[in-house]
């Protein structure tokens, strides 16, 4: 296993993602997203101007209201992180190999959890994700 390591480790440095990266691209981006999005949280200098109160009709802007801003970007980026991370993660998902679904649950408990799996996908699908592509240029430092 470690050539193989070592192969996707010097893939990723020369062209970004690796072979192994591929098979599973959408967990693969998603885990990378949601660390770029922390770390942009913790070191942004900025924020998009809609965050700012009125800022179609203003440029005057307090700097309470600027605080006030660069806290709610702060706190958009960190909720689609952990959106990201729990998507990428599948830990209450549906992966047999992670355990989720074992014969020990009664019928009632695996629907149960695949409503709720399900319905947490989509709000990621219809909620989450279209409200970072809205956002996609205003992710930079």
């Amino acid at each position: 296993m470690l050539p193989r390591r070592g192969k996707w480790f010097l893939q990723r440095g020369w062209r970004g993602w690796a072979d192994h990266d591929v098979w599973g691209l959408d967990a693969y981006l998603a885990a990378v997203m949601a660390g770029a999005l922390r770390h942009l949280a913790a070191h942004h200098h900025g924020h998009p101007v809609d965050f700012l109160p009125d800022y179609e009709t203003r440029w005057d802007f307090t700097e309470e209201e600027s605080a006030a801003a660069a806290a709610a970007w702060t706190a958009w980026l960190r909720d689609k992180a952990a959106a990201l991370d729990w998507y990428a993660r599948d830990e209450d998902g549906i992966s047999d190999d992670l355990g989720w679904i074992s014969d020990d649950l009664s019928e009632e408990e695996r629907v149960a959890r695949i409503d709720a799996h399900q319905e947490k996908m989509r709000r990621f699908h219809e909620e989450i994700m279209p409200d970072l592509v809205r956002r996609w240029g205003a992710l930079w430092d």
